[in-house]
């Protein structure tokens, strides 16, 4: 075996590993702050009802400290414990589902 192999050749450019690449238009719009994670989780919760790994997957961090943020803000929202499959296919049993019951008076 020859050492030459791993050394880089005069004039070839090798990629560089920091090099920003463009983000997909998803992750771009998926800001991790607090507020947007409320938006996207109020959205999601006016068109069913949504477990743990759903609203995770939605890039929601912490689902249960954004569920008691929406109602603090006068949201009714019940949660019960149900079994689910993740997405490496384990079976979790008790994983919360949030149910949105009503709008805060005067939501639009």
């Amino acid at each position: 075996m020859s050492r030459a192999k791993n050394k880089p050749q005069s004039g070839v450019r090798r990629p560089r590993v920091n090099a920003k690449l463009p983000l997909p238009a998803q992750s771009m719009s998926a800001s991790t702050s607090t507020q947007a994670q409320i938006e996207r989780l109020l959205r999601l919760l006016k068109r069913r009802p949504r477990h743990t790994h759903e609203l995770r997957q939605h890039g929601i961090s912490h689902p249960a400290a954004r569920v008691l943020d929406l109602k603090r803000r006068g949201f009714c929202i019940e949660s019960s414990r149900v079994s689910t499959v993740d997405s490496d296919s384990f079976q979790h049993r008790g994983v919360a589902l949030y149910e949105l019951r009503s709008e805060q008076e005067g939501a639009a």
